[in-house]
């Protein structure tokens, strides 16, 4: 028989709980626990790392370093969203925040997220601006995939067609001034998974990531997902973390991991089709809208 927690009870739950998903990521991981550390939530969190059966002593690293984060080892390799999945079940916080072993908080970050959510109940994924480690603007706020953004981008056809108008309208560098200014948050398709907060109430309405997805594309389906029901998903402006971002995708063509980005994409359209949901396109971009396949980008 379920119980009802008292209210006392619900107070003492974190208000946040930060879910890291690692895999060999021992060069990275430190830096990234360090500033969870530093920068914490200022109303209580907790720290779950998902090892994905890494090999290069990634959990006996954290568990010599970090001995208050919970660690969950998989003894078989899963996928990214499986993992993160399994992390969300053994939170205990209100917020979930998805973070990449490759990033680093900044102070305030954690706490300018969750204010975001509390403002709008609306809102089912908020991301920070995320920046390189020299400070330079990283695209992390994106137009839904089309198939001329997934051919330029997802084939040769990109070193010849680099900056162009597809790519920089995927990458929504056409309304740059929008997320760079101001402090409210500004609707956008997707947010890289890099770091993401969710309402743990939302992430379980929306049945959490696809883990049919191994790696790629499942952040695109979370936030998809969103948007078809009603919610919201929005890049905090004013809010920045750090991405050390590897981009091997884009650097080479011919890699394992390439053939999971492909079928992953074709997971999605098999899933959502391609067109972009109406939902999804805020009034700003209205005169964006067109016949042509620029306009549906």
């Amino acid at each position: 028989m379920a119980t009802m927690e008292s209210p006392s009870a619900w107070a003492r739950k974190p208000l946040v709980s930060v879910i890291v998903v690692s895999h060999q990521s021992a060069q990275q991981i430190v830096a990234c626990l360090a500033s969870v550390r530093e920068h914490p939530c200022r109303d209580g969190q907790e720290v779950i790392v998902v090892d994905n059966a890494s090999t290069d002593g990634t959990g006996a690293l954290i568990s010599r370093q970090f001995p208050d984060v919970r660690l969950v080892v998989s003894p078989r390799r899963r996928g990214f969203a499986a993992n993160c999945n399994a992390g969300a079940r053994l939170a205990n916080g209100r917020t979930l925040l998805f973070l990449n072993p490759d990033t680093q908080v900044t102070r305030g970050a954690i706490d300018g997220l969750v204010k975001t959510l509390e403002e709008d109940p609306a809102i089912a994924v908020v991301a920070p601006r995320l920046v390189y480690p020299d400070g330079s603007e990283q695209p992390s706020a994106r137009r839904f995939p089309t198939p001329m953004t997934t051919l330029v981008r997802r084939s040769p056809l990109r070193w010849l067609m680099r900056n162009s108008v597809w790519e920089r309208r995927h990458l929504m560098l056409d309304r740059r001034e929008h997320h760079t200014r101001g402090h409210q948050p500004v609707d956008v398709d997707w947010v890289l998974g890099a770091a993401i907060a969710i309402p743990a109430d939302i992430y379980g309405r929306l049945g959490g990531m696809d883990a049919g997805y191994r790696l790629y594309c499942e952040d695109i389906d979370f936030c998809w997902r969103a948007w078809t029901s009603g919610y919201r998903v929005v890049q905090a402006s004013s809010t920045t973390m750090v991405h050390d971002l590897a981009e091997l995708t884009r650097h080479r063509f011919a890699t394992r991991a390439s053939v999971w980005h492909l079928r992953s994409m074709a997971r999605f359209v098999l899933r959502h089709g391609v067109p972009r949901p109406a939902i999804a396109r805020p009034k700003s971009e209205l005169a964006y809208q067109g016949s042509d396949a620029v306009g549906q980008t």
